[in-house]
């Protein structure tokens, strides 16, 4: 009976461990994770969008940079418009009804509508991550509106990215191959954590959920008659429980834009292979929407490159972040001083970075969101608290300073890097959280790579400075004591946050 029992158990594991045996991941598709050459710009602009807290007042004081200026992007366009944002919905989570939230999700969808009534020829082409119709059909009604006006909207076909849940998606890929379909997908028993007032989710639709990945770009691109194209990169989502998050964005006039023309575009023509991720016209209307614009851009091959010592900036995706965060940490010594803005800070071998650099002398200053607040529910600190104490029990072998964002139920959503110091005048910045699911070419990223950009730069370090040493006026950043975790608490959410990392079975 015991030699049954070891058999049938040793049969279960196999059973278990098969899927991961077979499991191949995906290949990369088509414009992901690039390195463009350096371009100089003809304009180029810091964007912030930032709430705080009038204590005199109060009230909140919002600024919505980012926003009004991809409005008014759109208005202007001439000749062709790319919009690839990943939150794109006017769902408001748990936060409460009576909150002041702008319509950013309508007021973007209603300035793409303005322009196609003023410019019926104007190709536009949407693209946005199938989460904003919960991997089903509950998308908002603009998507159809939008579709019906003539402008195509893909949603991006997450299939044909890598999957980045180590856990769920083996499984989840074998499984799914002898599980009948029909019926019992279908049923609706699933709470809708998007929308309260939602109709619940199928079985499918929680399925899909479950992988953890995503098209994470928040990028606009527009073109115009005579000039350069614009690009509007940045952490900025138009979803109306985004609205009060505080985030950081560029404006660039320029090759780039070209560039990042090139990138978006091929990820709307492999998405758009598989028609139900199109609405509009289908897939041939989205092919003659791509053909348009790409007929009004030079091709990539043809972009000057920038000259030798002039302020400069490049596009980098997916993995290529990664690896110019590591390229710009590595080299950071006693001469340099790294600024860093950060919503999620859990990838590895940035932390590693991190450590070497404050270790080699460098001066290091962390802002981060405190990890409590996610659109009206309370979060754990995890990952932010857990990495901000590994690094600060540094500070007896090197400067490292750290400081939360003083959020008051929204998010402080920065993705931003900036070091100065001997050959270094860097700033990066754009949708790539500091994790693994957001730096290791599991998602769809964008930044942009500033150098030798002085006003820039110093448009950030003036902004930095207000917020780390609250010289506004406002409380914008609180002292490292007043989130740090320590004890017990440190350590279980440490050993919590390390697994999800590495599984990529959690939200960051």
């Amino acid at each position: 009976m015991r030699t049954i029992k070891w058999i049938f158990l040793g049969a279960l594991l196999g059973v278990a461990a098969l899927p991961y045996l077979l499991f191949q991941q995906r290949e990369l598709p088509a414009g992901t994770s690039l390195r463009s050459p350096d371009f100089e710009y003809s304009e180029a602009r810091l964007l912030i969008d930032r709430t705080v807290w009038d204590r005199e007042r109060e009230q909140v004081v919002r600024s919505h940079q980012i926003f009004d200026t991809i409005l008014q992007e759109i208005e202007s366009a001439e000749t062709f418009v790319i919009a690839d944002f990943f939150l794109w919905n006017p769902w408001r989570g748990a936060v409460e009804p009576s909150g002041e939230l702008r319509p950013l999700a309508e007021e973007l969808a209603e300035a793409l509508l303005r322009k196609r009534i003023q410019s019926p020829d104007l190709p536009i082409l949407v693209i946005t991550d199938p989460i904003n119709r919960i991997y089903g059909e509950l998308g908002a009604d603009y998507y159809a509106r939008l579709a019906g006006a003539g402008i195509p909207v893909v949603f991006t076909d997450l299939s044909q990215m890598p999957d980045s849940n180590r856990v769920y998606a083996p499984q989840a890929w074998f499984w799914s191959q002898y599980l009948p379909t029909g019926k019992l997908g279908g049923l609706r028993v699933v709470p809708n954590p998007f929308d309260g007032a939602g109709e619940k989710l199928t079985l499918a639709q929680l399925g899909r959920m479950l992988y953890f990945k995503a098209n994470h770009r928040k990028v606009l691109v527009t073109g115009r008659e005579g000039s350069a194209p614009r690009v509007v990169i940045g952490s900025l989502n138009p979803a109306d429980g985004s609205a009060n998050h505080s985030n950081q964005g560029a404006l660039v006039e320029g090759a780039v834009a070209i560039y990042a023309a090139h990138s978006e575009l091929a990820v709307a023509e492999w998405s758009a292979t598989d028609p139900q991720q199109v609405q509009g016209e289908g897939s041939q209307f989205v092919a003659r929407t791509i053909e348009k614009i790409r007929q009004n851009i030079p091709r990539v091959d043809s972009l000057p490159r920038a000259r030798e010592g002039a302020p400069r900036v490049a596009w980098r995706s997916e993995g290529a972040i990664q690896a110019e965060l590591l390229a710009q940490l590595n080299v950071a010594n006693a001469d340099t001083r790294v600024d860093a803005a950060v919503f999620y800070f859990s990838d590895r071998s940035i932390v590693k970075a991190f450590t070497q650099a404050i270790q080699r002398g460098a001066q290091v200053r962390l802002l981060l969101d405190a990890n409590r607040d996610a659109f009206g529910r309370e979060k754990n600190g995890i990952p932010n608290r857990e990495v901000a104490a590994e690094l600060m029990a540094l500070s007896g072998e090197g400067a490292i300073e750290v400081r939360w964002a003083a959020t008051h139920g929204e998010q402080y959503h920065a993705k931003v890097l900036r070091v100065v110091g001997d050959q270094q005048d860097v700033l990066c910045l754009g949708s790539a959280n500091w994790t693994r699911r957001n730096l290791e070419n599991l998602n769809l990223e964008a930044n942009l790579l500033f150098q030798d950009a002085m006003e820039m730069g110093a448009a950030f370090d003036a902004y930095f400075e207000a917020l780390w040493t609250n010289a506004d006026g406002y409380e914008e950043s609180l002292p490292y004591e007043d989130w740090a975790e320590e004890g017990w608490s440190l350590r279980w959410k440490t050993w919590l946050y390390r697994f999800q990392e590495w599984s990529g079975a959690s939200t960051f």
